[in-house]
């Protein structure tokens, strides 16, 4: 596959020279929720992916999770991680067809997530094998410095003064785009007094990034629209259910705001869907749920054959799942805006060595093998709710 770019000689190979890998062992830790920086809300729980090869090599993923779930997509992760043992050597692509198989045309979220984590995994693995960061083996740059946004997620802070603290912080410390959730434990006319009132507190030169949540009423969206007119939004987030594609294409006509779609959503039909019906300008596919690396290059080859953008969705841990999406961000000509949840970086330095640094606007990778993270297991061990551990080798006195 080639994407059609303006990078220089921006080309996804077909295989990795690296000779044969197997598998030895797979685990994955569920965490618990905690509270997160600057207790500004919850840090969801987070599932990691730790595959290790019969040399001793080893990958990190991380896998998109809501609650009620977590232990299903783990045990998914198990499941197509036995079946990916029997292969002969394992690798993305090789993967990447066994899960097509395993799938059977019967796509979830749940198997996707599963999936991603450990496609990313093995990514990481193919790094460190070829001794290169990621982007490098997507033909990208890992010294491209990536344009990032804050977002300023909570589950406890909903008032108007708080938002408005929140952002002007971010600010200061260097974001120059900023996202909210106005609609959360809010009217139409809350929201939108919510929108025009961190406009006004952030100035008129911040980008300012409008998150709907996927509301039920497409009406309720428009109104919300019209009234925030004055914020002059950089771009009017998941207005309403992403599989309701009609509505969102009606909704980006009807505002002429830059509509953004895909987080809940997986499989390259749903996006060619959204392309075709002209309703989005951006696509945020979840980098840990989309179904995995490979996938998400070709939603982004679609939607830069039309001209839109791709900003990932990364409500995920700040360390394995956000590396990953800077890594892929770094590789393609239509990044827009990668997604970094200020909250949880402090969470993620618990427990991980960053792949990354931020500096102001901008997101700027390591020169790390693979992915560029590696995971404390000791210290994650103790955030942990949920250690599952399978022996993928014939030999279990091996593992």
């Amino acid at each position: 596959m080639q994407l059609n770019s303006a990078l220089a000689c921006v080309k996804i190979p077909t295989g990795l020279n690296f000779g044969p890998v197997a598998l030895l062992r797979l685990e994955t830790w569920i965490t618990a929720p905690e509270m997160g920086g600057d207790e500004w809300g919850h840090v969801k729980p987070c599932l990691f992916v730790r595959l290790t090869t019969k040399d001793g090599l080893y990958g990190w993923g991380e896998a998109f999770v809501l609650p009620y779930r977590k232990k299903a997509v783990a045990e998914i992760i198990h499941a197509l991680g036995r079946s990916a043992s029997k292969l002969k050597s394992i690798s993305p692509w090789a993967f990447l067809d066994l899960a097509k198989q395993a799938a059977a045309h019967h796509l979830s979220l749940k198997f996707s997530a599963a999936s991603s984590a450990l496609k990313m995994a093995l990514w990481d693995i193919s790094g460190k094998l070829l001794n290169a960061p990621l982007c490098d083996l997507l033909g990208g740059d890992h010294n491209r410095a990536i344009p990032i946004h804050g977002n300023i997620w909570s589950t406890t802070q909903w008032d108007v003064a708080s938002l408005e603290t929140r952002a002007t912080d971010l600010v200061a410390q260097g974001y120059r785009a900023i996202k909210i959730h106005p609609m959360l434990n809010h009217t139409a006319q809350d929201a939108a007094n919510c929108v025009n009132q961190v406009r006004a507190a952030i100035g008129g030169d911040i980008a300012l990034l409008v998150d709907l949540d996927s509301q039920n009423n497409a009406d309720a969206a428009i109104q919300i629209a019209q009234a925030i007119e004055p914020a002059h939004a950089y771009w009017f987030e998941e207005p309403i259910d992403g599989n309701d594609i009609r509505a969102l294409a009606q909704i980006r006509k009807d505002t002429g705001l830059r509509g953004v779609t895909g987080e809940k959503n997986c499989g390259l039909a749903h996006f060619r869907a959204v392309l075709a019906a002209g309703a989005a300008d951006i696509l945020n596919p979840d980098i840990a749920a989309v179904g995995g690396i490979l996938d998400l290059l070709d939603i982004a080859e679609l939607a830069d054959q039309q001209g839109v953008q791709i900003s990932p969705h990364c409500w995920n841990s700040m360390t394995v799942a956000a590396a990953a999406m800077l890594h892929v961000c770094a590789s393609i000509p239509n990044a827009e805006l990668a997604e970094i949840y200020p909250a949880y970086i402090p969470y993620g330095e618990k427990f991980a060595l960053k792949a990354f640094h931020l500096e102001g606007e901008y997101a700027h990778l390591s020169y790390k093998p693979g992915i560029g993270v590696d995971l404390n297991v000791s210290a994650l061990h103790t955030l942990c709710e949920h250690h599952q551990s399978t022996c993928l080798s014939l030999a279990e006195a091996t593992c």
